[in-house]
């Protein structure tokens, strides 16, 4: 069954319901700026709109924060508009047609992705006369579901460890929302502070990250962006950071010394 998470340029955006995503939750200015959409299929990559055609498939060099030197670009024509599409190696052809929910390739591990990146397909829709640059994609607007459960307190159970992070269960959960992690019943979303900003879907002139006050910087189409001048400890250890996601009730951890069925508590201190 599908959901729509987000509308561009008034086209409804799907996924799968058990499908975590993000829209701020990346380096990349394209997600600064609030025009691209990163979905974490779990191994087929699905079409998110109602139909299009495939036009373009190139291999692309990348820049290398994992050893891996390629990776693939595909602009599929949405209308009168041009989706970009990155790691997804491709099982569609040029002239082919698709539609919603339908697989069009393999998710791929990327030199884009930063080593605790998880597979997932990066969308943007833009206008067909400028369909490869970082920038100048069009603005995504968020439906802001009530998906996972919130965190109460700052205390977690460390539920999975992995190479390069581990996913952290709240040990205490209130009422839904869109991400986890909420001030004031808003969610918050992001990679905080290791992507350098983070996003409240609000607007504020404050908020509250583990009781800490972070003041935002600036707006975007009424979200509130804060930036990175705070730490993140884990049971007193300074961490790079977490990552808040979208339908995802866990917290990712990056950073620090662990083991499965830890108990962490999460501090944040002002830089």
């Amino acid at each position: 069954m599908l959901m729509k998470i987000a509308t561009i340029n008034s086209l409804p955006f799907r996924i799968p319901k058990n499908v975590k995503y993000s829209f701020f939750n990346s380096p990349y200015p394209a997600h600064r700026l609030g025009t691209a959409v990163d979905v974490y299929f779990e191994d087929k990559a699905l079409f998110p709109f109602e139909k299009g055609i495939i036009s373009e498939i190139k291999k692309i060099r990348t820049p290398k924060y994992v050893p891996i030197e390629t990776d693939y670009l595909m602009i599929i024509k949405v209308e009168d508009l041009c989706l970009k599409v990155l790691h997804v190696n491709p099982s569609v052809k040029i002239g082919e047609k698709v539609y919603l929910g339908d697989e069009f390739g393999d998710l791929v591990v990327s030199g884009f992705f930063r080593p605790w990146s998880d597979k997932h397909v990066h969308f943007e829709l833009r206008e067909c006369i400028d369909r490869y640059r970082a920038r100048g994609a069009l603005s995504v607007k968020p439906e802001i579901l009530k998906l996972v459960r919130t965190i109460e307190g700052n205390e977690f159970e460390v539920i999975e460890k992995r190479e390069h992070y581990y996913w952290l269960k709240p040990l205490r959960t209130g009422e839904k929302s869109l991400t986890p992690l909420t001030y004031q019943g808003v969610s918050i979303e992001g990679g905080l502070p290791h992507y350098h900003y983070g996003v409240a879907f609000g607007d504020f002139e404050k908020i509250e990250l583990f009781r800490a006050e972070i003041k935002p910087k600036e707006k975007i189409s009424g979200f509130s962006v804060f930036g990175e001048d705070f730490m993140v400890f884990a049971n007193g250890q300074k961490v790079r950071g977490i990552g808040i996601y979208c339908n995802e009730e866990r917290v990712k951890l990056i950073g620090g010394k662990f083991e499965e069925g830890d108990i962490v508590e999460v501090r944040i201190s002002r830089s």
